[in-house]
């Protein structure tokens, strides 16, 4: 227990779900993306990259926009949504609560969840050879 005189403070967490989620879920696949207001065709290139391995963002994800500066405690979410792979495009495992260092474009599993972390969509969007690198992770998981 806590003695009389400590202060005990309950710090807010946020989960991806607080923000705006779009999406049917029924693929069960969870797309967290960097919020970049200054590209807003940021979601139709993301709709494009999904359909290549006929996936399609508003019917078979979750798509949440994650701004910079936010920190989620994402542990949370995976537990009450339970998807099966996880996209992340610009947002850092730290930003999600986690302590690894992935590498890009790689599929790997982490806590019984196949996830893969890329550039933000406006890094990824201009360069041919990091688009072929997602082509090929995607592929290998939905083709």
């Amino acid at each position: 227990m806590f003695l009389p005189d400590e202060l005990l403070f309950l710090a807010p967490e946020h989960a991806a779900s607080s923000g705006t989620l779009n999406g049917g879920f029924a693929r069960r696949i969870y797309v967290l993306a960097l919020a970049e207001p200054d590209f807003p065709g940021n979601r139709a290139f993301l709709s494009r990259v999904l359909s290549s391995v006929q996936l399609n963002l508003d019917k078979d994800t979750l798509f949440a926009e994650i701004p910079e500066s936010m920190q989620l405690s994402f542990i949370a979410e995976l537990k009450n949504k339970q998807p099966e792979h996880i996209l992340v495009f610009g947002v850092t495992p730290a930003q999600l609560g986690f302590h690894f260092e992935p590498t890009f474009y790689q599929p790997f599993v982490f806590y019984n969840f196949t996830w893969i972390f890329a550039d933000a969509l406006s890094v990824l969007e201009p360069d041919k050879n990091r688009k072929g690198q997602l082509w090929v992770a995607l592929k290998q998981l939905f083709l």
